[in-house]
């Protein structure tokens, strides 16, 4: 688990991209069976201290996109990789 928030904390301070970068992302090629639960995404969301977490949903690029307020107040928009949690972009 400590591993996974060393590598959550250090993708998230470079996962700022711009939104048309962001629309072509592609986070993972691994099969669905290998995705983590959207339970598990949640609460590493929760503990690295997003709140108002919305739906988290897989979309066309294979991650999961999900609407979540930052530690700021800030509303964004994150693209998790679904195998690992790992944060590849923000917007």
């Amino acid at each position: 688990m400590r591993r996974r928030a060393i590598l959550f904390a250090a993708l998230f301070a470079l996962a700022v991209v711009p939104p048309a970068e962001a629309a072509n992302l592609q986070c993972t090629t691994a099969d669905k069976s290998k995705w983590l639960p959207v339970a598990a995404i949640k609460k590493m969301l929760q503990d690295h201290g997003f709140t108002k977490i919305g739906a988290i949903k897989p979309d066309d690029g294979k991650c999961y996109v999900v609407q979540a307020t930052d530690q700021t107040g800030a509303q964004k928009t994150l693209y998790l990789d679904p195998t690992d949690g790992a944060l590849m972009a923000m917007e």
